[in-house]
């Protein structure tokens, strides 16, 4: 991450629903929710473990990373300390980082105590290969299981997306696919209705937030929904949060600091992360460029115009990066758009950066196409679900579009833009399993302006990759990038 560069099938709750006059709509039942589907989506767990089985081999046969750098080694170090050296805990590790992220890897961690180091490599991309299965055969699917009845195809296609589009990610220990699947988690327990699922749905959110402070924004935007949505049982998922941010609490006391719950360098981050995201449109690790190595191991995509109009009055909040980018319209609108388009830009080394030009343009092209075509897939589906749409569909629809808000607000890496490719999935392996034969002027009308969309975003994307700099990322240097 940047400052590491810098610093060395659901049935709604129908008992409590908002005031008619303000929604009326947000308890109606969720499809999937009848005995036949229910049922039928029973008769898929031999497939999803068949599909689930054959993705994680696959995956395993990718080549393990010979060692962990930047991040994941700070992660990793994170895992092994919960393991024996409890010193860790008092170090530099934690104070950037969520302490819940010391049990992501803890599994891997205990492999190599008793199989040695050697294997720390392997380890992780098992574990890694076995939550992205769960991510394609059972999430995924659960999150499209709003919409419609799962189906084989559904499963198929999630399975078999995950697997072309986040198999980078399985060799390192990094934290993004977690909160990733943890912020889908969310969504589908507060489909399921009752207040265990609420207290499930608070504790997966205050989860997902102590593994990626990114995820502030859709949590609490969530968490605000379901309080109007459930009033006073919306409480249960308020303690969930809560439960899940008592280690940091505890934490925080023990290394002598506030007893706030999140990591004490929190503000610290909040500033550098504001001070980049008002001229950095993306920033990139690089593989292969070890720290210490004399490589340049970062690499930023500036925009000029930005980094003049902010040059020595930069903010340091995200409240003051709100008023620069409101202050500085209408230049700050193509370059918001840039930042977004940017971030789907993924090369085929995505959570890291390399250099296969052809290649890497295909695959920009992929996931762009993914998450633009899904994400139209599950909008376009909730609007024409009018009065019935539930508070599951309100509050997905809610997380991807805070999630894509947080990629203009942060200095933005490609692995924050994963919860979009998630929903994107989603929306993809929607659409498959309805088939791909729009009729009625409405659905061709969709699917124009649906392409249109996936060329307005991937161009976006290229214009703001145009001024990389593989210095500081200062503003003077992308001022003249």
């Amino acid at each position: 991450m940047l400052q590491n560069q810098l610093a060395a099938p659901p049935a709604t709750d129908r008992a409590a629903t908002l005031p008619a006059r303000t929604s009326p709509v947000l308890d109606s039942p969720v499809p999937g929710s009848s005995v036949t589907e229910r049922s039928t989506s029973s008769g898929l767990w031999g497939l999803k473990l068949v599909v689930g089985a054959a993705l994680t081999v696959a995956l395993m046969l990718r080549p393990p990373a010979p060692s962990f750098q930047f991040d994941a080694a700070g992660y990793w170090a994170a895992a092994r300390g919960l393991l024996g050296d409890w010193s860790v805990f008092g170090g530099d590790v934690f104070a950037i980082r969520g302490v819940l992220t010391s049990v992501l890897y803890a599994p891997a961690a205990a492999a190599t105590a008793v199989f040695g180091d050697s294997g720390s490599g392997f380890a992780v991309l098992a574990e890694n290969a076995v939550l992205l299965a769960v991510l394609g055969v059972v999430l995924i699917p659960a999150l499209v299981g709003l919409w419609r009845p799962v189906t084989a195809r559904v499963v198929v296609v999630s399975a078999v997306g995950t697997g072309v589009l986040l198999a980078g990610f399985a060799p390192f220990p990094l934290t993004d696919l977690w909160a990733a699947a943890l912020l889908l988690a969310t969504v589908v327990a507060l489909g399921r209705g009752g207040a265990p699922w609420l207290l499930v749905a608070g504790l997966s959110a205050g989860t997902a937030f102590n593994l990626r402070p990114a995820a502030l924004v859709p949590v609490a935007a969530v968490g605000v929904a379901v309080l109007v949505a459930r009033r006073l049982r919306g409480l249960w998922f308020g303690l969930g949060v809560a439960a899940a941010l008592v280690p940091q609490v505890l934490l925080n006391v023990w290394r002598g600091s506030t007893a706030a719950p999140w990591p004490e360098m929190t503000g610290w981050l909040t500033q550098l992360q504001s001070s980049y995201a008002s001229y950095v449109i993306r920033y990139d690790t690089v593989s292969g460029m070890p720290i210490g190595s004399g490589a340049i191991s970062r690499r930023f995509y500036c925009s000029p115009a930005m980094a003049q109009v902010v040059d020595g009055d930069g903010p340091s909040s995200p409240g003051e990066l709100a008023g620069t980018l409101l202050a500085h319209l209408p230049q700050s609108v193509p370059f918001a758009a840039e930042k977004v388009g940017a971030a789907l830009h993924w090369p085929l080394a995505t959570p890291y950066s390399s250099t296969v030009p052809g290649v890497n343009g295909l695959f920009a092209l992929l996931v762009t196409a993914v998450a633009v075509v899904g994400a139209a897939a599950l909008i376009r589906h909730t609007v024409r679900l009018g009065r019935g749409v539930s508070l599951a569909h309100v509050t997905a629809l809610i997380a991807w579009a805070c999630s894509a808000a947080t990629l203009v607000t942060a200095t933005t890496e490609t692995r924050f833009a994963l919860p979009l490719v998630l929903f994107g999935l989603a929306g993809c392996a929607h659409v498959a399993a309805g088939g791909l034969r729009p009729s009625g002027t409405a659905a061709r009308i969709w699917l124009v302006g649906t392409v249109a969309a996936v060329v307005a975003v991937f161009g976006f994307g290229h214009i703001g990759m145009a001024h990389p700099t593989e210095g500081n990322g200062t503003v003077a240097e992308c001022a003249g990038a």
